[in-house]
């Protein structure tokens, strides 16, 4: 099953799309310091929650890039639906095709999709190159939450920065200005809720040609959250100021 398929089914029921809330998205918000004269570019934008609320909340306009052709249906019936699509532009792209002008935009976000460039360093990269001096950067990514590497450590854990060298990379040589940590609650709310939407899901398409490979796909999913995700690795929104 295409990965795009299949995150549109797991994430089915969800509104955000990352191990976060509202209420700390609204922070992040208040932290950028938006308004109605800033533009605001969202890499892997998912069904556009952030920058829907941004329009709402402080009149911006913003252009979100998302790969996964489900949710950017999705993105724009959410600004349609709040009376704010003629400010919001979604682009449905792999986002390392999509041109961008340089210090084109007041603040760039990535929330949980530094993937979508290739990997934080690359994402950042991009983000800085994008965002005028002076703008706002946040990007949301995992973190290894033990600071010493041991020999029984996957390799990937291994490779994840701790949160001490997530916030370095991203502030570069300013401080960072703010740091939203999930906590267990705020995974396990993101992760059962997928395992809902696959539930459901199956109990309708056992007939899919894909079936199989979904279940397997979301049984892989399910353990690796449990083994190797709830337990050794954090997520947190770093947000600083452009160099």
């Amino acid at each position: 099953m295409h990965f795009t398929r299949f995150w549109s089914i797991v994430e089915a029921t969800h509104t955000i799309q990352n191990p976060t809330s509202p209420q700390k998205l609204d922070r992040l918000i208040d932290t950028l310091q938006l308004n109605a004269n800033h533009t605001v570019l969202d890499i892997g934008c998912g069904k556009g929650y952030l920058l829907t609320r941004m329009a709402e909340r402080c009149g911006i306009t913003g252009t979100g890039i998302e790969i996964n052709p489900w949710f950017c249906n999705d993105a724009r019936q959410r600004s349609q639906r709040a009376g704010v699509d003629q400010r919001i532009t979604i682009i449905e792209s792999d986002a390392r095709d999509v041109v961008l002008p340089e210090h084109q935009f007041d603040a760039a976000v990535c929330i949980g999709a530094t993937f979508a460039l290739g990997g934080l360093l690359p994402c950042l990269a991009t983000m800085r190159r994008v965002v005028k001096p002076g703008g706002m950067i946040a990007i949301g990514d995992v973190f290894r939450k033990q600071n010493q590497l041991s020999a029984d450590m996957s390799p990937h854990l291994q490779a994840l920065p701790t949160m001490p060298e997530l916030i370095d990379t991203i502030r570069g040589n300013h401080e960072a200005i703010e740091c939203i940590a999930a906590n267990l609650d705020d995974w396990d709310a993101y992760e059962s809720r997928k395992w809902r939407a696959a539930q459901a899901w199956k109990a309708r398409h056992h007939d899919d040609p894909e079936y199989a490979d979904f279940c397997q796909m979301v049984d892989d999913m399910r353990r690796e959250y449990l083994i190797e995700e709830r337990p050794h690795i954090g997520w947190a929104i770093i947000a600083t100021i452009n160099e």
